[in-house]
């Protein structure tokens, strides 16, 4: 089970810290891209207006809370059973950071060039429907149970040592993204913001992206060299 024991000390403050930066610092990577939870929260915004955004959250929480504290618990015990092994983690994860990165530039991109973005085909206006839409789209989204493994990452990592209370204040920033996101494309029934706008905050997550993900590569890399 995860530890219970209350956060204390400089260090358990460092460690708190530092998950809560990560979280900062990652989560746009994944909440603010356009997928098909983006899409669902558009189509539930011209339903049911910002709650109806709020509740494809809702759902998207019932899958992702149990998948990451799952994550959080097993993390710790994985990579202390890989002993060296934990260096070519860091190198498959910061390998996919870049390659996520790169699909978030290409995205840029696209948008610049005049590509549609993120539409809404269909109205969901029944708010059970948000709520399932929600779910599923995150539970049968490969890339939603690829990022946290891989670009998630050092955010589980930083949890993993925390306990209970640590882990659910981390993933509390980071769900904090993904409600405030979709009740916003909700509320504005589409992204209003604008093509250039949007590449302008795609093309900044990538940077900051590529950068965790040099960083990883870095590590993984020192690792195996010293071993």
């Amino acid at each position: 089970m995860l530890r219970l024991e209350r956060l204390g000390g400089a260090a358990g403050l460092s460690g708190l810290r530092k998950g809560v930066v990560n979280a900062i610092l990652l989560t746009p990577s994944g909440a603010l891209s356009p997928g098909p939870l983006t899409a669902a929260g558009v189509a539930a915004g011209l339903g049911l207006g910002p709650l109806g955004g709020a509740l494809v959250a809702l759902g998207h929480l019932a899958v992702e809370l149990p998948y990451y504290l799952l994550l959080v618990r097993l993390m710790a015990r994985v990579e202390s059973a890989l002993g060296r092994a934990r260096s070519l983690l860091d190198i498959v994860a910061g390998g996919f950071m870049l390659v996520f990165a790169l699909l978030l530039a290409s995205t840029a991109l696209s948008l610049l060039r005049g590509s549609p973005g993120v539409g809404a085909g269909r109205i969901i206006a029944s708010p059970v429907t948000a709520f399932v839409a929600g779910a599923v789209l995150t539970g049968a989204n490969a890339y939603f149970l690829a990022w946290w493994v891989t670009v998630g990452k050092p955010i589980v990592d930083s949890a993993s040592s925390l306990g209970l209370p640590g882990a659910l204040a981390v993933y509390a920033v980071h769900y904090s993204y993904d409600i405030g996101w979709l009740s916003l494309v909700a509320a504005l029934g589409g992204l209003a913001a604008g093509p250039r706008i949007l590449a302008a905050v795609l093309a900044g997550l990538a940077l900051v992206l590529g950068l965790y993900g040099a960083r990883f590569l870095a590590s993984g890399l020192r690792g195996l060299l010293r071993g």
